[in-house]
């Protein structure tokens, strides 16, 4: 063993002095790197038994071949080691100086520091954050703008240092400073000991002993909060286990103190408790803890959890979350809620309670799951405001709608069918109605050409003939979120099947012209109709006269209600049937015209005209009832109403007889406008339309009112008008029309119309960054893709380091100006008004007049104010609902207000991030639970 050192020792110290710092590749291969040259080195230890072929140059040496066996000491493996700025040789001690960026990879340990030393004698790795002042003649050559933290990668397991000491025999290391990261916790140590696996044959996993140890899930070199421990010990990716600790929180120490620690540092799914996310304190149902329960996996694609809530004063409640994932499958989600609110009467001090449940269920199918069959949707129910009596949140407050839709769709292949099944339902919390249809089945057939061949090469008039059909059979019911699971919903239960068809054909006659014939058939079943009676019967209340001391005078009766109208519900099978008929005729007229100089180069407008005839019978009579509505003659007055009214497609009432002849006129108006650079297309004026149309066996008014309608934008959009106006060819008398025609009276052709309204609508939408884009042309939206919006998870990190080392070198960023505050602000103005005809004046009504805001204005960089709507309503004189959230972004902690003025609900949150520590955290906040607990 001792021979085969000295032999190494003497052909290092020949190569030595004959080349300057090559080396003999006995230890050291292909290393041809100058002693103290600003360049890599990269050398190898050779693994025991061997050491490779000899390849020193011709003027040097001549060529050789040798082999030496290496003593059982030597390392199992080769050791690759170089640095980027400079390396030393010190043959005396038989070290390795590597300076700026230097690296050892042995085995599975990799090692990269600013300055490391190899000790070839004692097989012992030393690597410094920063390089000893006694090489400042080295430190004053690495570049350290570049230089990034020192690492300790032993396969798995990575931590910082700021020093290092490792043997590779023994396979332990000792550190001061480490940091390393374990699941999404920090874990430093001021003074560290690593065992590495297979150090004896009992040990099979790397083991980590800290002294004075600081547990956080905050990334910053200082963290901001942690838990220390005087000592820690840690299997990655198993558990760490700590002793006594304390919380701190910016280096301050709390009075929170653990034990012990147990902390499972696993990267996968597992079972385990759900700590409460709050403690918190409501006037009326006590103090409580929120959100506490048990999570476990299922399987690789479902979990699942149980959380619940419970207070002092008796309330509680419970949830269940299932989610589930298949890859190239589907994705969704299976909530549940329940809870009872316990709260005592502050007069009678007995206790109440309200109960409330919650069914959320979303499922989303990939695109690549099935090319012909598709199931999902979400449905949101709700009962008795559950949201806004489980959570401290004031934006709850503010929805009051809630929808669901959920379907199944199959297309047949090979054939023109598609099946549909669906579930929907509707709900308004203000008024606690809900409407739910379920289920609704739908056959479709798409458009066919019956009569069109397949071998004919020359196209018929009976090829274009098409023919489409369509059924539906759908149960609906009418309720309230309160009596959902009672009997009442069963007993408002609707039900009906309709089909429909049609027969069209699209010709082309005379070349320009677009005809196209066309019949329509719907039928209806229903199991439900509605029969209405009067009731004759008077109601009446009696009345007391009392004098000022109390004594009755005298009961008078008073009657308050002269009959009242019975409906009766009657099952069977009913019939409904449509018909109608008729043919259409249009065509486009393109008139231009251009310039050759100016701004303006050309006006183009478009008219399409269009004719029809329609024709239908009257079928009113077989589905429309009268009803008297007051006992009294005189006063009685005959209301119609329909025996489908309640059907569960709307309400079926027949159609009167129709023999008319539609009209409708639409206008285009383009022009083309010169710019320095190209010539663009704008739109003047968009769908400028007159409509109109004369039914011949009415027994009155046949013509209608001649509706002028359209709309056009200003400001790239940000406007936008919409404009109508009604011009009546009738005589009005008391404001109600009469079968005179004006042309009649006056027979004069200018007074055939007189305009009866005219309604104008102005939205205007802006946002302090569009104004600042319309006015300068520069678009300001994009942005680069910044790394947590990044698809590429696997570069996430390197982009990150990047952007870290870009914000080395560049300039601070500019400090934000007032203009900058209200950027993500949106300002919207909303106007509508109505002019009127009245006969003798005019009328002119603002139907709507508001002024809304809503956006975000950041302050700073980490304060940020968030409004969900404020506003100004001219017509009721009151502010809009507004909704305010203030918050503060503190690294790893953060903070925000929630406010809803008008609710008189708001929320104060402080706490850590989402993490193993979110449980760090202060919810507090008021949701004005006293309506709605005592309310209804």
């Amino acid at each position: 063993m001792k021979l085969n050192f000295y032999i190494v020792i003497f052909i290092i110290i020949c190569i030595g002095l004959n080349a300057g710092a090559q080396k003999n590749n006995a230890l050291f291969k292909k290393d041809t790197v100058a002693f103290l040259k600003d360049t890599v080195i990269s050398s190898r230890i050779v693994p025991s038994g061997f050491l490779s072929n000899d390849s020193i140059p011709s003027d040097s040496f001549p060529a050789t071949t040798s082999n030496f066996e290496l003593s059982e000491e030597a390392l199992e493996d080769e050791v690759t080691y170089g640095s980027r700025d400079t390396s030393w040789n010190d043959i005396e001690n038989n070290k390795i100086h590597l300076f700026g960026k230097a690296y050892v990879e042995y085995t599975t340990i990799k090692v990269n520091a600013r300055y490391i030393i190899f000790d070839f004698v004692n097989n012992v790795l030393e690597a410094h954050e920063t390089i000893p002042d006694s090489f400042r003649v080295f430190a004053e050559r690495v570049d350290t703008s570049t230089e990034d933290k020192p690492t300790f990668i032993d396969g798995e397991s990575t931590f910082t240092y700021k020093k290092l000491r490792y043997n590779f025999k023994s396979k332990k290391a000792f550190v001061q400073q480490a940091v390393t990261k374990e699941s999404d916790f920090f874990l430093h140590g001021r003074e560290t000991k690593f065992v590495s696996a297979g150090t004896d044959s009992l040990q099979q996993e790397d083991i980590i002993y800290n002294k004075n140890a600081y547990i956080t899930t905050c990334s910053a070199d200082h963290p901001h909060f942690g838990i220390k421990a005087a000592k820690l010990k840690f299997i990655p990716n198993k558990v760490a286990v700590m002793s006594v600790a304390q919380l701190e929180i910016s280096d301050i120490p709390t009075p929170l103190f653990l034990p012990f620690g147990f902390f499972p540092l696993f990267k996968g799914k597992s079972s385990g408790l759900i700590l409460p996310k709050s403690y918190d304190y409501q006037e009326n149902l006590g103090l409580g803890f929120r959100e506490i329960g048990y999570y476990f996996p299922i399987n690789q694609y479902i979990d699942a959890k149980i959380t619940g809530d419970i207070y002092s004063r008796g309330s509680h409640s419970i949830r269940t979350n299932l989610r589930y994932k298949k890859k190239y499958g589907f994705s969704g989600n299976v909530d549940l809620g329940y809870t009872n609110n316990v709260f005592e009467d502050e007069n009678t001090a007995v206790k109440r309670s309200s109960k409330s449940f919650n069914i959320n269920i979303r499922h989303d199918q990939d695109s690549k799951a099935h090319p012909y069959r598709r199931l999902g949707g979400s449905i949101n129910i709700q009962s008795n405001r559950f949201d806004q009596r489980t959570f401290v949140n004031p934006a709850a407050a503010t929805v009051n709608t809630y929808n669901s839709n959920f379907s199944f769709s199959h297309s047949m292949p090979g054939t023109p069918f598609s099946f549909n099944a669906a579930f929907s339902h509707s709900q308004n919390t203000n008024t606690r109605k809900m409407t739910i249809t379920f289920p609704q089945m739908t056959l479709r057939m798409n458009t066919i050409n019956p009569f069109k061949s397949k071998t004919a090469t020359k196209e018929k008039w009976y090829d274009k003939i098409a023919v489409s059909y369509a059924a539906d059979f759908r149960n609906t019911t009418n309720t309230t979120d309160t009596t959902l699971f009672t009997k009442e919903s069963v007993n408002n239960l609707r039900s009906g099947m309709w089909q429909t068809s049609n027969v069209s054909a699209n010709l082309r006659v005379l070349k320009y012209f677009n005809v196209v014939p066309n019949a329509t058939y719907d039928e209806y079943w229903l199991l439900n109709k509605i029969e209405q009676q009067f009731n004759p019967t008077e109601i009446f209340v009696f009345d007391t006269l009392r004098n000022e001391s109390g004594e009755i005078l005298g009961i008078t009766k008073r009657i308050t209600q002269y009959g009242k109208i019975d409906t009766v519900q009657e099952r069977g099978l009913y019939g409904y049937r449509n018909f109608r008929t008729g043919i259409d005729i249009n065509t486009k007229v393109f008139s231009t015209l251009q310039f050759r100089k100016g701004f303006l180069r050309g006006l183009r407008h478009q008219v399409t005209p269009s004719l029809s005839f329609v024709y239908s019978p009257n079928t009113t009579d077989k589905y429309v009832r009268k009803v008297d509505t007051d006992s009294r003659p005189e006063i009685n007055r005959a209301r119609e109403y329909g025996i489908y009214q309640e059907s569960p497609f709307g309400q079926l009432r027949g159609s009167n007889a129709q023999m008319a002849i539609n009209y409708s006129l639409l206008n285009i108006f383009e022009a083309k406008i010169a710019t320095k650079d190209t010539i663009k297309k704008v739109k003047l004026l968009n769908n400028i339309s007159v409509s109109g149309f004369y039914n011949a066996v009415a027994d009155s008014l046949k013509w209608s009112d001649v509706r002028i309608s359209g709309n056009t934008n200003f400001f790239h959009g940000l406007t936008n008008v919409n404009l109508s106006l009604n011009l009546s060819p009738y005589v009005y008398v008391n404001n109600v029309k009469i079968n005179t025609s004006r042309y009649s009276i006056s027979k004069n052709v200018f007074d055939v119309l007189a305009y009866r309204d005219f309604n104008l609508g102005v939205n205007t939408g802006f946002s302090i960054q569009k104004l600042t884009e319309l006015f300068t042309g520069k678009n300001t939206t994009s942005s680069p893709v910044r790394p947590e919006q990044s698809n590429n998870t696997k570069d996430d990190a390197k982009t990150v380091e990047k952007e870290n080392k870009k914000s080395n070198t560049k300039e601070s960023p500019k400090e934000m100006i007032l203009a900058d505050w209200f950027k993500q602000i949106n300002f919207r103005h909303n106007i509508q008004l109505r002019i009127q005809n009245l006969g003798d004046r005019d009328t002119t009504i603002i139907t709507t007049h508001t002024v809304d805001v809503s956006g975000s204005i950041p302050l700073t960089k980490n304060w940020n104010i968030s409004v969900g709507s404020v506003g100004y309503d001219f017509k009721s004189k009151r502010l809009t609902y507004p909704y305010l959230t203030f918050t503060r972004d503190l690294h790893c902690w953060s903070m925000n207000f929630n406010w809803a003025p008008d609710a008189g609900s708001y929320g104060f949150f402080i706490g850590v991030k989402t993490g193993s520590l979110d449980f760090l955290k202060y919810n507090y906040g008021r949701q004005n639970l006293g309506g709605v607990l005592g309310g209804r």
